[in-house]
């Protein structure tokens, strides 16, 4: 592969924001990636900030797996008991409590199965 811009020299590798051929006195050397000297080195930049930040994310949601499904439980325990009380199982809040706690086994299952296919992100390369 050839320079872009240089097309009497040979690429070291490409852009990483336009996959541009670049040659070593036109690439900018990032550490995780090459970018165009002075065009393409702040959006490069942007692109790993991002992906670090996908990651860190991601690693997290293990950690709170759990969080919504029981916030949705315990205001669907809350609903159906206080329901209950008042008028029985007819009450809209008794019914409205179900619903929540019907809501959060979804949730809770939706969550498994899509977060047990994947492995969590660890450090950097």
């Amino acid at each position: 592969m050839r320079c872009f811009k240089h097309q009497d020299k040979e690429a070291v590798g490409s852009c990483r924001a336009c996959s541009k051929g670049l040659c070593s006195d036109c690439a900018s050397d990032l550490g995780y990636g090459l970018a165009c000297k002075g065009k393409h080195e702040n959006l490069v930049e942007t692109y790993n900030a991002l992906i670090e930040k996908n990651a860190e994310v991601y690693d997290a949601v293990p950690k709170n797996l759990w969080i919504t499904p029981i916030f949705f439980a315990f205001m669907g325990l809350v609903f159906a008991v206080d329901g209950f009380i008042a008028r029985g199982i007819t009450d809209f809040s008794f019914i409205i409590g179900i619903g929540f706690i019907v809501f959060a086994i979804i949730i809770y299952i939706k969550n498994k199965q899509l977060f047990s296919k994947t492995k969590p992100i660890k450090g950097k390369d």
